[in-house]
């Protein structure tokens, strides 16, 4: 495997899960310097390149299985990347929040066929977001409309940040009758996490492209909740100020949650509940979770979800991650 965009926040935390699995992987990125000194510190081998140097993907991705892109914004990435992985016939993998990352992975669907791979875009947080919506929806018959609420605990690294700003300007969007919308008059909904009911407020979290994929369900709405730790959250519009994320102790202090309703046909509905470690932490174990699987073999190729690809079960491979029903 290699995992480009390592010496980033979230890539260190990727490094040291796929090292603490025992996984074979290299490392690469822009940034020289880091990208030596991380290598050392892993000892495992690095390549140096820009994300828009061909040679240097196609050096890079001789005889490797899995790319995993880390390196955010993906809007200046993901394109690049995903090419690579087309001429080199290699897995690809990323942990974008950004949706205009999921409709290029889905657009170039019949590409990865032909070349024999899969093409997993937002296998961060998705992986148990996207297990909870086909867990919940299989509970009910002909489920036909899916609400989903995440709840993200404390606050958010510099490289975050940055991508949000690839996700607010989209507006709200919803999927309404299998198509994308965008809402002029959005409203907050209710949700439970399990400790008390909270007002969430309408977001497009990615799941109108993701889980449509793994379930097919027509009508789609996502809300977001922030929790925030005791000391409180950073001012994001100084984006440079920013910690590089939250430290190991702010990780472990808190969890993320979320909540997925969905309506059956004849007007049943079925209510579940993910708890999982902190968002920082859930998404090195969650992407490793999927890349630990394609290095073994377990593949389904064209562009895929999380969930598409591996089923509900792959929430069982995330530690101190589980679904509740009520």
């Amino acid at each position: 495997m290699l995992i480009y965009g390592a010496a980033g926040y979230t890539g260190r935390l990727v490094c040291e899960r796929a090292k603490e699995l025992g996984l074979s992987f290299e490392i690469a990125g822009r940034a020289g310097h880091a990208i030596e000194a991380l290598a050392k510190e892993l000892e495992v081998p690095h390549r140096v390149f820009s994300v828009d140097d061909a040679a240097g993907w196609k050096a890079a991705l001789q005889n490797t299985c899995c790319l995993m892109n880390v390196a955010g914004p993906f809007q200046n990435t993901a394109e690049y990347a995903m090419k690579a992985c087309l001429e080199n016939s290699v897995h690809y993998l990323d942990i974008s929040a950004e949706l205009p990352t999921y409709l290029l992975a889905e657009s170039l669907d019949e590409e990865a066929k032909k070349a024999g791979i899969m093409l997993i875009s937002g296998a961060g947080m998705f992986v148990s977001y996207d297990a909870l919506v086909l867990h919940t929806a299989s509970r009910v018959k002909n489920p036909q409309k899916l609400s989903v609420a995440f709840r993200h605990y404390g606050g958010f690294s510099r490289g975050s940040v940055k991508s949000s700003r690839n996700i607010v300007d989209l507006g709200v969007l919803i999927r309404e009758d299998g198509n994308l919308k965008q809402l002029t008059d959005p409203k907050t909904k209710v949700f439970d996490f399990g400790d008390g009911e909270v007002e969430c407020l309408p977001t497009p979290l990615g799941g109108i492209i993701l889980s449509y994929k793994s379930t097919g369900i027509p009508n789609i709405e996502e809300y977001f909740q922030l929790k925030l730790p005791a000391a409180g959250m950073a001012n994001l519009k100084d984006i440079e100020a920013l910690p590089d994320g939250p430290n190991a102790e702010e990780r472990a202090a808190g969890r993320t949650k979320l909540a997925a309703e969905v309506i059956g046909e004849d007007g049943a509905k079925a209510y579940s509940v993910v708890d999982a470690p902190s968002g920082y932490s859930l998404t090195p174990l969650s992407v490793v979770a999927l890349a630990d699987r394609v290095l073994h073999g377990e593949f389904k190729v064209g562009f895929q979800s999380p969930a598409s690809a591996f089923g509900e079960s792959i929430i069982h491979d995330i530690p101190a991650t589980s679904i509740i029903d009520y």
